[in-house]
């Protein structure tokens, strides 16, 4: 039985990992996709690794949050399911209500080699399957995750060869606990400078430590309903997903749950990623090259540091009201960014004083153009003032979480209105 176990958890891990990779290249040449459904159910089968480690090496929807959350959260309860297969063999009870007992003392009396056989990758598949590395606090996360458990068994009810036996749980509440790592997984997920394909389990338990270090979370009262079949002399417990979910009081679902996060702060998350750029930050996030037209060698490039460090000092952001209906939002955000009709302005009085002069009329076309590039430039420099730009917004939610699309208003408001900035730039070139 242990080697077929072992086997079969081979096997639908590799499925696992393969069906990623299909999927991936299905995508890349926009062909019939392998249904996220069908996904779900490998990594449900028990192939949450295989899934997880295809994630990563293929850059395939990482930034799914049904995935990035999901397959992980999957991948826990599992790890407590895998618990209780391994000690069926060793159970010897004469009622439903002893075989409950046994297993949930295990998790209120955890010890960390008993964690460690819940997280432990070998215990699972093979170890070259593993993304990231299982360490301490890894170990750490599981104890504080479990730190307030325990139970009361409420009765039992056996019927012939089978039994019901209810428990009252108390434990963290959890759905906050989910609100918090949701937030937390978002944050990486949406930083603009951190690639999502570096992300690993190993850094996932690292998270769910740090969130639950860093806050205090009240005790609630959960009941699970476990039922049991009677092979031989002992009772056996029927696990499945919604026991699972029942044992964690209910985290796996409100990790799940697509509206566990207000839309107002996923659109601040999304915003306070934007707000932590600095200035190659900005110019590679607005792809800013010659932004102003230039096509002075020698100016070009100063100018385009000198407007990125011009936004990454200025840009920030207040959601004036923010509105869920349904899975559809609207929001209205200030945008604060910098002046850039008060840098025109400025260019306006150096190139006037400028074409004033003798000079303007003695320099050739390339000395003409090293000037005006020079007054920009000294414009963007001198000009600290901010100016302020309300963007409406319109956003939706997938089945996941609140998808966030900067559209191209966005982007203008951030550049302080760039579009008319291009057109009054040209005509006072011309």
């Amino acid at each position: 039985m242990k080697t077929i176990l072992i086997v079969y958890l081979i096997l639908i891990n590799l499925i696992g990992f393969t069906a990623m990779g299909i999927d991936k290249r299905k995508a890349i040449r926009h062909k019939w996709r392998i249904p996220e459904r069908t996904l779900f159910l490998i990594a449900l089968a028990f192939g949450s690794i295989g899934v997880l480690t295809g994630m990563y090496v293929f850059r395939h929807k990482t930034k799914h949050l049904s995935f990035s959350i999901g397959i992980p959260a999957i991948l826990v309860a599992q790890l407590l399911l895998l618990a209780f297969l391994y000690s069926w063999n060793l159970r010897r009870v004469q009622s439903p209500s002893q075989a409950v007992e046994h297993e949930l003392a295990l998790i209120e009396e955890l010890d960390e080699p008993t964690i460690q056989s819940f997280i432990s990758y070998e215990n699972l598949t093979n170890s070259h399957l593993a993304t990231g590395t299982i360490d301490q606090k890894a170990t750490d996360a599981v104890a504080l995750f479990f730190k307030n458990f325990s139970y009361d068994i409420l009765g039992e009810t056996v019927d012939g060869t089978t039994a019901t036996v209810t428990v009252e749980i108390t434990n963290s509440d959890m759905h906050a606990v989910a609100r918090d790592l949701c937030s937390a997984i978002l944050r990486q997920s949406a930083a603009v400078t951190v690639s999502a394909s570096t992300q690993t389990t190993g850094d996932y338990y690292h998270l769910l430590y740090d969130t639950l270090a860093s806050n205090s979370y009240d005790t609630i009262v959960t009941t699970a309903t476990f039922h049991l079949r009677k092979d031989g002399k002992n009772w056996i417990i029927l696990a499945d997903s919604t026991l699972e979910d029942e044992l964690v009081s209910g985290f796996i679902s409100s990790m799940n749950d697509p509206y566990i996060l207000p839309a107002s702060t996923v659109l601040s998350i999304h915003l306070d990623a934007l707000k932590a750029l600095d200035t190659e930050g900005w110019k590679d996030y607005l792809s800013i090259d010659d932004v102003f037209a230039t096509y002075n060698s020698e100016y070009s490039t100063q100018i385009d540091d000198a407007y990125s460090a011009r936004i990454a000092a200025s840009f920030d952001y207040e959601i004036l009201k923010c509105h869920e209906e349904g899975d559809t939002a609207t929001a209205t955000v200030r945008i604060t960014s910098v002046d850039m009709p008060g840098v025109l302005e400025t260019y306006k009085k150096y190139l006037l004083a400028y074409a004033a002069t003798t000079r303007s009329i003695r320099d050739n076309d390339v000395q003409v153009s090293n000037e005006t590039s020079r007054l920009l430039l000294q414009s963007l420099t001198e000009t600290t003032d901010v100016c302020h730009t309300d963007v409406d917004m319109t956003f939706h939610n997938n089945g996941d979480t609140w998808e966030i699309n900067f559209d191209d208003s966005f982007t203008n408001a951030v550049m302080g209105d760039l579009q008319q900035a291009m057109e009054t730039f040209t005509a006072l070139n011309q």
